[in-house]
C-alpha cells in the first residue's frame, strides 16, 4: 500500500476528475488524500478519500485567469505549507498544473512526484499552446510557443516560490531551470485526456501518456422535475455555459430558442440563462452523465470536462467558446465529426446559434462513433498502471 497525496487547485472541473483517479488508486490498495479547496470537499468525501484543505478560495463569479493568478500569488506560501502537511506521510505526490508547488515539497521530503493533468500541455510541433490560438504557428513555432507559455505560467509565482524553497531548505531553482531539470530527469506525468479525442503527436513524450478520461461518479440521477420533462416528449436541446458569462449570451440563447421553437433544457449557470415557453425547462445543477444521453444536441462552452461528457454521451454538440482552452476543444469536436465548427462567444447571435443547432443532428453518426471508442477506454486504470511505475 502506498500513501498518495493529490494536489489540485481551481474550480469543480479541476477537482472532480482527480477524485475518480483517487478512487481507482484506493481500489487497488492505496490510501489517498486530496489537497484542495474546502468549498469542494464534498466531492472528495463522496469518493471516500482523505481531505486536506488548501487555504485559498476564489469566491463567486467567473474565474478569469487574472483573478486566479492574483488570488494564488497572495496565498502562495500558505498553500505551500498546506501541501507540505499531508505530504509528511506520503509516498508520492500527484500534482495538477496549478499544484506544481508540490514539486518542491516532494524534493524537500525526498519522495517522488509526478504530474496529473487534464489538458494536453506538452510543447509539441503538432499544435500551439491551447490558450494561445487554434491556428498553427508551424512546427517549430508551435513547439517554441509551448515552451514559452509553460514558462510564463510560472513567472508570477517565481519570487514566492523562491522564498518557499528557501523555507524548505532547498537551493534556488527558477522556473526555467525547473523545467529543464524535469526534462532531463524525464519527470513523469499522466494525462486524463482520451487519445481518441487528442491523438498523441509523434513528438509527445512516452513518459507522459494520455490515459483516457478520468470519469467522475455518475451521481444519484436526475431530479424528478427534469426526469418528468424528459419523459414527456422528444429529446430536447440542452444549452448551458457553466461558470462562463458574457454580455449578450442570455439574449442569444433566448432568441435562438424562440426561432427554433424546439423543446429545450436551459441551465442557468453563471450567465443566468433563461427562456420562456411550455417546451422549455430551466434548471440548475444536474449530472451531465445522466442528462446528456437523453438530449438531441448539447450546446456548451467548450470546457474540457463538458466536452468530454458530451462526446461520451454520443450526442452532437455545439461549442460556444468563451476563453482559455475552450476554442481548442471546440475545434476537436468539429475534427471528430461530432458537431459543427464552434461558434465563438464574441460573434454569437441568435441566428448563428440557431443555425449551428439546426446543423448539429447531421453529426450524430460521428458523435456515436467517438462514444463507442470512449466506452472501451479505462482512463483511471491506465493512469494507475503508469503511477505504479513511479511510486
Amino acid at each position: 500500500m502506498a500513501i498518495v497525496t493529490i494536489v489540485t487547485i481551481g474550480t469543480r472541473g479541476d477537482v472532480v476528475p482527480y477524485t475518480a483517479l483517487g478512487a481507482a488508486l484506493t481500489a487497488t490498495g492505496d490510501r489517498v488524500t486530496v489537497a484542495t479547496h474546502a468549498s469542494l470537499r464534498r466531492f472528495v468525501d463522496e469518493a471516500g478519500l482523505g481531505f486536506a484543505a488548501l487555504p485559498v478560495e476564489f469566491g463567486d463569479g467567473p474565474l478569469s485567469s487574472a483573478r486566479l493568478t492574483s488570488t494564488l500569488v497572495a496565498h502562495w506560501p500558505q498553500i505551500g505549507r498546506a501541501i507540505a502537511a499531508p505530504a509528511r506521510d506520503a509516498d508520492l505526490l500527484l500534482l495538477a498544473p496549478m499544484g506544481l508547488l508540490g514539486y518542491h515539497v516532494a524534493e524537500a521530503r525526498g519522495i517522488p512526484s509526478m504530474g496529473a493533468f487534464l489538458q494536453p500541455l506538452e510543447p509539441t510541433r503538432a499544435f500551439p499552446p491551447l490558450i494561445l490560438t487554434t491556428n498553427s504557428l508551424g512546427g517549430r513555432g508551435n513547439r517554441a510557443a509551448g515552451r514559452a507559455f509553460r514558462l510564463l505560467g510560472q513567472l508570477p509565482f517565481a519570487r514566492a516560490t523562491a522564498a518557499f524553497r528557501a523555507e524548505l531548505g532547498l537551493a534556488p531553482l527558477g522556473p526555467r531551470a525547473m523545467f529543464r531539470r524535469m526534462e532531463r530527469e524525464r519527470w513523469p506525468a499522466v494525462y486524463g485526456v482520451s487519445p481518441t479525442v487528442v491523438p498523441p503527436p509523434d513528438d509527445w513524450p512516452a513518459h507522459r501518456p494520455m490515459t483516457g478520461y478520468w470519469w467522475p461518479p455518475a451521481g444519484t440521477g436526475l431530479s424528478e422535475r427534469l426526469r418528468t420533462f424528459l419523459d414527456d416528449g422528444e429529446p430536447p436541446i440542452f444549452i448551458g455555459f457553466g461558470s462562463m458569462t458574457a454580455p449578450g449570451s442570455a439574449d442569444a440563447v433566448r432568441g435562438a430558442l424562440k426561432h427554433l421553437g424546439r423543446r429545450a433544457v436551459v441551465q442557468r449557470g453563471a450567465a443566468g440563462l433563461s427562456a420562456e415557453g411550455r417546451n422549455v425547462l430551466v434548471i440548475d445543477e444536474e449530472p451531465h452523465a445522466w442528462l446528456f444521453p437523453r438530449t438531441a444536441v448539447v450546446v456548451h462552452h467548450g470546457g474540457a470536462g463538458t466536452t468530454a461528457a458530451a462526446l461520451r454521451a454520443g450526442v452532437p454538440s455545439v461549442a460556444v467558446p468563451f476563453t482559455a482552452d475552450q476554442p481548442f476543444w471546440g475545434e476537436r469536436i468539429a475534427a471528430l465529426d461530432s458537431g459543427p465548427r464552434p461558434v465563438p462567444m464574441r460573434g454569437l447571435t441568435p441566428r448563428r446559434l440557431a443555425q449551428a443547432i439546426e446543423e448539429a443532428p447531421a453529426f450524430r453518426p460521428g458523435a456515436a462513433a467517438v462514444a463507442r471508442r470512449l466506452a472501451v477506454e479505462d482512463g483511471p486504470g491506465a493512469a494507475v498502471a503508469e503511477i505504479r511505475k513511479v511510486g
